[in-house]
């Protein structure tokens, strides 16, 4: 027996209950009729569950059968509740389809809010319309509208787990306890949380979050969803509240830092009103290479990497070690750099490199 017809078990109408008292009491439907100044139709469609029980009625169905009005409102009310439960079960069947590209075992794996492990179908779906706080999958929200023209290079790209990574931190930025958004103290923070970087990001990652909620921004660390292929995230929930998602792509060190800070350079530089999403391999536009520039000059500035890079023609050990002691900056991120400006090999130095 499906979900569905245990629930129609369950929805009985008002009337059942009249019609038992009238068997007891033997009484009519018409004999009601008189005793209540009701009508005999009226009665008989309360009895087959096609009229209300109105305030009024019930009240006149207390003097008769000295039952409190309330009794007969509260059978009324869980009886349309019920007709209306049924209506919106038949609803989440049609809401089945969209499971098809939902990553929903996984999301259970992590045991994210609302998202039960279940076989059942049904049951998937109530769970989903309540992590989305939707009343239906089919139904747009705000986060979705702005996702929908988003596209990757990459063949398997899902939107769908995108779009419940993004939810996800959605539902924890709002558990956090952040003040109003402030791009001016966002400037000064970027200064203390690059003094950080001389450690792993997940090492440092409570004290950045803590600078990013003194200026209105929740950050997120959260490992990434099959085929999102996404580094990072960040955009404007309000005009007060900014949210920026790290996820574990690449699952190495310098990636973290550097998508953290490519993250907060699209809340200083660009649109409030778009949903800046750092995919990987994805090509990149003026916007991007702005934020990309940003987060390089940022972790080492311009002018100290060049002169490192001229005054050094072989890189080993030491001379990283040193200068990322100089730099105050861990050697992974050096690593990191001098391996995607090919100026070492990509099998070279990732000893120095911190893995997640």
């Amino acid at each position: 027996m499906s979900k569905l017809d245990k629930f129609e078990e369950y929805v009985i109408a008002p009337g059942e209950t009249i019609l038992e008292l009238l068997e007891v009491n033997c009484i009519s439907q018409l004999d009601l009729a008189d005793k209540t100044g009701i009508n005999k139709k009226t009665i008989n469609e309360i009895i087959k569950g096609k009229a209300p029980i109105t305030t009024s009625t019930a009240l006149k169905l207390e003097y008769v059968f000295d039952i409190p009005a309330s009794f007969w409102n509260n059978l009324e009310s869980s009886y349309r509740e019920a007709l209306e439960r049924k209506k919106d079960m038949e609803s989440i069947k049609e809401d089945e389809k969209y499971l098809e590209n939902i990553p929903y075992t996984e999301m259970a794996k992590r045991n994210w809010d609302w998202i039960e492990k279940t076989r059942d179908s049904v049951e998937k779906v109530i769970n989903l319309r309540k992590f989305f706080s939707v009343a239906s999958l089919a139904f747009d929200t705000d986060l979705k509208r702005k996702l929908a023209f988003r596209k990757s290079n990459h063949e398997s790209f899902s939107f769908e787990s995108l779009y419940c990574w993004l939810r996800y931190g959605e539902i924890q930025s709002n558990k956090n306890e952040i003040a109003k958004f402030n791009i001016e103290l966002l400037k000064e923070n970027v200064k203390k949380i690059r003094d950080l970087a001389n450690k792993p990001f997940l090492e440092q990652y409570e004290k950045i979050k803590d600078l990013l909620s003194e200026c209105g921004i929740s950050l997120v660390f959260e490992a990434h969803l099959p085929h999102t292929y996404v580094n990072g995230v960040s955009y404007k929930v309000t005009c007060d509240k900014a949210i920026i998602m790290i996820s574990d792509r690449g699952k190495k060190d310098d990636i973290l830092w550097f998508t953290l800070f490519h993250e907060i350079a699209h809340l200083l530089k660009h649109s409030r009103k778009e949903v800046f999403i750092d995919l990987e391999n994805d090509e990149k536009n003026d916007i991007e290479n702005e934020a990309d520039e940003f987060a390089r000059n940022i972790l080492i500035p311009n002018e100290v990497y060049d002169n490192f890079i001229r005054t050094n023609y072989v890189f080993n050990e030491s001379i990283i070690k040193e200068f990322s002691k100089n730099n105050n900056i861990s050697t992974g991120i050096v690593v990191g750099r001098l391996q995607k400006d090919g100026k070492v090999g990509w099998n070279e130095f990732n000893s120095l490199i911190t893995r997640i």
